[in-house]
């Protein structure tokens, strides 16, 4: 008897142990990450990048565990308090500093975190850096300070592989 109830309770452990176990919140292995360019070529007379020169940081600035959210129809992602320091924490530049986003390690998009206080205008995809001590938000927008009229911008960011990622672990907002 003592045998059968000690079977059994290693089976329950071992069950707790494979199905109850989640890291972080996440249910795959699939993941979106922001990094900023080590190096990157821009098309001429513009901030468009080239994303065939694009080299990438080793490591991202934002990692998959600090996204909390992504609402597609807004292009927002809420930030852990851990991403939200690492941008704020960072050196800013009037005319942006180059990011990428990447899911499963695949270039999606890339950017520029683009201070809201910068007289320049850009004309690829921003970020305003000094918007995410606001509620940890972070919204990807098209030019700054917006689309000039006739101005086309390739938009990803709601690229259906990220789409896809944030959906299967609970993180999309629609």
């Amino acid at each position: 008897m003592k045998r059968k109830i000690f079977s059994y309770a290693i089976i329950g452990i071992f069950s707790i142990l494979i199905f109850g176990c989640e890291k972080d919140g996440i249910n795959s292995n699939s993941k979106v990450e922001l990094y900023l360019l080590d190096s990157y070529s821009k098309v001429e007379n513009s901030f468009q990048i080239d994303e065939t020169t694009i080299k990438t940081q080793s490591f991202p600035l934002i990692s998959y565990t600090d996204f909390i959210s992504y609402d597609s129809t807004n292009y927002t992602f809420e930030l852990s308090d851990k991403a939200k320091y690492a941008i704020a924490n960072m050196e800013h530049s009037v005319h942006g500093v180059a990011f990428a986003v990447k899911a499963n390690g695949t270039l999606i998009y890339s950017g520029y975190l683009w201070p809201s206080y910068s007289s320049a205008s850009c004309d690829w995809i921003v970020i305003d850096p000094i918007m995410t001590s606001v509620g940890n938000k972070m919204t990807v927008s098209l030019g700054y300070p917006g689309l000039f009229q006739g101005q086309v911008i390739p938009d990803n960011r709601n690229d259906s592989r990220i789409i896809e990622i944030f959906k299967n672990d609970n993180k999309l907002i629609k």
